[in-house]
């Protein structure tokens, strides 16, 4: 960005004319590095949402494969004790800390976009409202 030789005043400070294009052009830089942050967290959130349905897809049938062999047929209850027809649930906590780190991935996205101006508007108008 250049600024035009005639806002410069003598001691080489900016003279004030200038000063608004560079506080918006500072604003839209900050914006747009707020804006790659939260494309970069909805992007990694479609990567594990995408990651934790693809590795349930593959487990599962490995755990009944298993399961079937181990307990010598089909399940006649779930038991991590060994009996004969236990089957271990191991597939359910797989399925409950994949969705967890999922889960934790979608907030991160939906609760650190950038405010808009419209939720500044709404928060000031709050904080005066209460007064």
């Amino acid at each position: 960005m250049t600024v035009p030789t005639e806002t410069i005043a003598r001691n080489e400070r900016l003279a004030p004319e200038a000063l608004p294009q560079i506080v918006r052009a500072r604003d839209e830089e900050l914006l747009r590095e707020l804006a790659l942050k939260h494309l970069e967290h909805v992007r990694k959130l479609k990567l594990y949402a995408s990651a934790y349905v693809l590795g349930l897809i593959v487990l599962t049938p490995v755990w009944i494969v298993v399961e079937y062999i181990g307990a010598d047929g089909w399940p006649q209850r779930l038991s991590d004790q060994g009996n004969p027809g236990d089957w271990d649930p191991w597939i359910l906590w797989v399925a409950l800390v994949g969705g967890f780190l999922v889960g934790v991935a979608a907030l991160r996205a939906h609760f650190g976009r950038p405010a808009t101006e419209a939720d500044i508007e709404r928060e000031v108008e709050r904080i005066t409202s209460s007064r």
